[in-house]
């Protein structure tokens, strides 16, 4: 009998500036989901993920990062907040996938200077997560003055954020796992005229979602893309099935 999968919940550290305090929030929370059985986490630093700035999009697709996003099954975001809103930067690189997302949990812990505890940061994400199409829960971490929650080392200050992960960590990770199920098992059509096969392992995917995306290079279509899920092995394949204008 094979071991069920690890559930693959990685930790997206959001901005690229020096002295970010914010990182440890991200490590902290990497080294919160390894403690849980059955999970998975690495921490993802978008300043490490190369993204030219001449073009925006799925057309600056990085091939670890696209690969990173479709082999999880939930994700966190940790993101400080600068000037009522989330880093420039998290959005340039978030942009550049977007079948990698469909039906997938996520949960933002957002990260302040002062008192706000990145309540900001949050508001802003939410409706640009939901058009990715990641399905967001509904519990968030706010850290405030995060200059008392850990020192410039990083070890923590204050146990409370530990306290006040773990509904946001159980919420996250039941999700994910709804989600996965749903992915692997639950097609959008009850007929489906041509099953489509997994091409790692040969057994039939579930056609789990259709999105419209703005065509690549822009042009007045909209392409539709089938999300696909293998309930066997795990793998995703998005395909393009039509376009309207």
């Amino acid at each position: 009998m094979n071991e069920p999968r690890l559930l693959n919940i990685p930790v997206i550290l959001g901005t690229a500036r020096k002295g970010r305090a914010s990182e440890h929030a991200a490590r902290l929370f990497t080294d919160l989901l390894n403690r849980r059985a059955g999970v998975t986490s690495d921490l993802i630093d978008i300043a490490t993920v190369p993204m030219p700035i001449d073009d925006a999009g799925e057309a600056i697709k990085h091939p670890a990062f696209s690969k990173a996003m479709t082999e999880a099954d939930g994700v966190v975001i940790v993101s400080p907040e600068y000037n009522h809103s989330f880093p420039g930067l998290l959005k340039h690189v978030l942009d550049s996938c977007l079948s990698e997302y469909i039906h997938k949990a996520v949960g933002v812990v957002g990260v302040s200077a002062g008192g706000f505890s990145g309540t900001r940061v949050i508001q802003g994400l939410l409706p640009v997560l939901r058009e990715l199409g990641l399905a967001t829960i509904f519990w968030d971490v706010n850290i405030g003055n995060v200059g008392k929650v850990f020192t410039e080392d990083g070890r923590l200050l204050d146990e409370a954020v530990v306290r006040r992960s773990d509904r946001f960590i159980k919420e996250l990770i039941w999700m994910a796992k709804v989600l996965r199920y749903g992915r692997e098992h639950i097609s959008v059509e009850e007929d489906a005229a041509e099953p489509v096969t997994c091409p790692k392992c040969g057994m039939p995917m579930t056609h789990h979602a259709d999105k419209e995306v703005s065509s690549v290079p822009p042009l007045e279509e909209v392409t539709v893309v089938a999300a696909h899920a293998c309930s066997n092995c795990g793998a995703q394949l998005a395909m393009v099935t039509s376009v309207t204008g």
